[in-house]
């Protein structure tokens, strides 16, 4: 069954799909979440999204992440995020976490 959280996007040279809605995602999140500004919760990365106030790290927490949940292996989510997101304008990789992120308050509403 996929989750409503799923997303499958065209992303870093190809179709990847990132969901935060996974059980072993979803303990992660739970106990370390997205440290940052104002705290570390789901809801609290998403306002640094909103606000314009996110990090390098949020964006490549949540794509890791979300890579993860999606079916990747911890290493190959971690080579497309040093690849992709480590190198090179940031704002377009903002934009996809932002979009992974709210799936996982809105599901498919996002």
């Amino acid at each position: 069954m996929t989750s409503e959280c799923a997303r499958t996007l065209e992303w870093a040279g190809g179709q990847h799909t990132l969901n935060l809605d996974q059980p072993w995602v979803r303990s992660i999140i739970s106990h370390r979440g997205f440290p940052g500004e104002n705290g570390n919760s789901p809801a609290a990365c998403l306002r640094r999204f909103q606000d314009g106030l996110y990090t390098e790290e949020d964006v490549a927490r949540v794509l890791e992440l979300g890579l993860i949940g999606g079916g990747k292996t911890r290493s190959e989510a971690s080579a497309l995020i040093d690849k992709h997101v480590r190198t090179g304008p940031l704002a377009a990789h903002a934009v996809v976490a932002f979009e992974v992120l709210a799936a996982l308050f809105v599901g498919q509403g996002a």
